[in-house]
């Protein structure tokens, strides 16, 4: 730095961590996720429930066969059971998350 530059030189440092209203934001943007999830999958029928878990929430996936097994039904009608769980878990998520932009609408029509 030259000594013709104004400012101090802890004024050129970056912090590299997220800033605390950064991370704050991000916490309670996985809080509200997650909460949403529950929600949804409260719509679902114990299979139902079970096969979302088990395909999209489970690391790795269990298999389509395991899953028939377990179930005693075809691998198709797992598939079959685990789009419908999956629609039903979108449409949910789609209805809370048009919900509350309804109500934050609301909230500002009623302060103008």
């Amino acid at each position: 730095m030259h000594a013709d530059e104004a400012g101090e030189a802890q004024d050129w440092l970056v912090d590299p961590a997220s800033s605390p209203e950064a991370v704050y934001a991000e916490q309670e943007e996985v809080k509200q996720r997650r909460q949403a999830l529950t929600g949804a999958l409260a719509v679902l029928n114990t299979r139902e429930r079970g096969i979302f878990e088990a395909r999209f929430l489970s690391e790795p996936a269990v298999r389509l066969e395991e899953l028939a097994t377990r179930f005693g039904i075809s691998r198709e009608r797992v598939r079959q059971i685990e789009i419908r769980a999956f629609e039903k878990v979108q449409a949910t998520v789609c209805a809370r998350q048009a919900n509350k932009a309804a109500r934050r609408h609301g909230q500002t029509e009623a302060r103008k």
